[in-house]
């Protein structure tokens, strides 16, 4: 992932010279994807569904958002149920998640530690598995898809694009020469709302979407600096948590990346704890990474606990919209 990151969102000559070398081939991607948005009639469901995703590949922080969202909705008094791919789970059919990290993969058991959870590799057979639930006794009133903005077979309510405010949206390319999996034209044309997600540190709010933006940050619980990590993650920006620890004052001394939803094997545990000891230092990971380590050793690795903030006059607006969005 480093070598496309870098063609992505570095500056250098040579990264740019590759990145148009394979412009043709993104000609190509945006070219289906307007052949399956103008293919595909979306289906229009009874129960509102809320759409929080991102047009980037790699973690843009649209699963905290989610939860933030799912527990405005619960507070103003609605019975929301989250929607899910479970990516790189095993699941074949719709189905409420359980405590299976194997099965249902871990974003799905974050989701599933807050509120009920449908994981369907079809969201379209998620949303009528949510629909049939509903068919004896009505329970839940929206759907909080995670993911789901490129998915054009479902009629949304509301959609939302999550934003890193750091890396924005790299060189601005769709796949394969840039990080998007839609272009920026395309994508604007189907959000409601831009949430900028990140750190304070980063003040980059370059709206080249032209549309309104709501600014969210990670708040994290301050440490001792005397105190020396050695960080783990498997992220799509493993960078980001990295960066998410320097900023809340964590004496990051080493750091050890793997690939997006790393199933870890209990060999590599064992190899952190043996290089955290040799170095006389703490194991440090995220919460999508400590659902997938075996429990026998969570005393041993110290899990990061993120909360998600808005700013005041922007939060007052994100409930303003849900609340006129879901009075329709």
């Amino acid at each position: 992932m480093t070598f496309f990151y870098n063609l992505w969102y570095s500056n250098s000559l040579q990264y740019k010279l590759i990145s148009l070398m394979l412009y043709p081939f993104s000609l190509l991607w945006i070219i289906i994807d307007k052949l399956k948005f103008l293919m595909t009639k979306p289906y229009t469901s009874h129960l509102k569904i809320i759409c929080v995703g991102n047009i980037n590949v790699g973690g843009t922080g649209k699963t905290p958002i989610s939860i933030f969202i799912f527990k405005i909705l619960k507070k103003m008094g609605h019975n929301p149920i989250f929607l899910t791919s479970g990516y790189k789970g095993k699941i074949s059919k719709p189905c409420i998640a359980n405590n299976d990290v194997i099965l249902f993969g871990d974003e799905a058991i974050i989701l599933k530690n807050i509120g009920p959870t449908v994981v369907s590799k079809n969201k379209l057979e998620g949303v009528k598995y949510i629909e049939n639930l509903n068919s004896k006794r009505k329970i839940y009133d929206i759907i909080v898809m995670d993911d789901g903005l490129q998915n054009y077979s479902i009629g949304k309510d509301l959609c939302f694009l999550t934003v890193d405010r750091k890396s924005l949206f790299g060189n601005e390319f769709c796949l394969p020469s840039g990080p998007l999996r839609q272009s920026l034209n395309s994508c604007k044309k189907n959000i409601n709302k831009i949430i900028l997600t990140g750190n304070r540190n980063f003040k980059k709010n370059h709206n080249i979407l032209k549309k309104d933006i709501l600014n969210s940050y990670i708040k994290v619980d301050k440490v001792s600096v005397k105190k020396k990590y050695l960080a783990f993650s498997g992220l799509g920006n493993n960078v980001k948590f990295f960066d998410t620890l320097k900023s809340a004052n964590y004496n990051i001394a080493l750091t050890k990346e793997f690939e997006d939803h790393h199933n870890y094997k209990e060999n590599e545990i064992a190899d952190l704890i043996k290089l955290a000891n040799e170095n006389n230092l703490k194991l440090i990971t995220t919460e999508k990474d400590i659902v997938k380590i075996p429990k026998k050793y969570h005393l041993k690795i110290n899990c990061l606990k993120m909360k998600i903030e808005f700013d005041k006059q922007d939060l007052i607006s994100l409930k303003s919209l849900l609340k006129n969005k879901l009075n329709d």
